[in-house]
């Protein structure tokens, strides 16, 4: 709850160490589609399940990022940046319980976010875009923007795992970058009604 002459919004720079260690935060890399895997695990004609997107992936040997925006690969390239976070009880005298979260980032060029996808083959995902586990490719350099928690409960820990693609598809220039990864936690008026 909100109290009188209290903000009701804040928004972090998950790029910037000192907001990113108000949540106990990491962020790792890896490139290609399936980390380790010949070819980045780009394979014609064949199904994919890329284990990077699931919470209880282990990303202990990716390497730490800190500077998002620096551009990795050439041509058509894949790369994961997974966000791992703890939500405090206060973050800049904010009330965390019962706050409203969002991630947001612009992924060059083309990207998805999944955020705590549990790991069972039944969970299809069109159900995760309708749970909020998963914010398809939505266009060319588009911000892609996820509910992490429509009432955050602190103490509890996410994982945001972002994939990037270079493109055009038909011709990619450059390589993959996130332009920014920001969270915003909203109480009160701040909040935006969902459903």
């Amino acid at each position: 709850m909100v109290k009188k002459g209290q903000r009701d919004s804040i928004l972090l720079n998950l790029e910037n160490t000192d907001h990113l260690s108000l949540l106990n935060g990491k962020v790792k890399f890896a490139p290609g589609l399936l980390p380790g895997v010949e070819n980045d695990g780009m394979k014609a004609n064949s199904w994919v399940r890329a284990e990077p997107r699931l919470a209880s992936y282990d990303d202990s040997n990716w390497q730490d990022i800190y500077n998002l925006r620096r551009v990795i690969g050439t041509g058509l390239t894949c790369a994961w940046y997974r966000f791992t976070i703890t939500l405090p009880l206060k973050l800049k005298e904010l009330d965390v319980e019962g706050a409203q979260i969002w991630f947001s980032t612009c992924i060059d060029d083309y990207g998805e976010i999944w955020v705590d996808y549990p790991d069972d083959p039944t969970y299809k995902p069109a159900q995760g875009i309708a749970d909020n586990k998963l914010s398809p490719v939505l266009g060319y350099n588009t911000e892609n923007r996820i509910l992490l928690s429509e009432y955050a409960t602190p103490n509890r820990t996410h994982v945001i795992a972002c994939l990037a693609i270079n493109g055009p598809l038909a011709q990619p220039l450059g390589g993959v970058f996130l332009r920014y990864a920001r969270l915003e936690i909203s109480q009160g008026f701040a909040k935006i009604p969902i459903g």
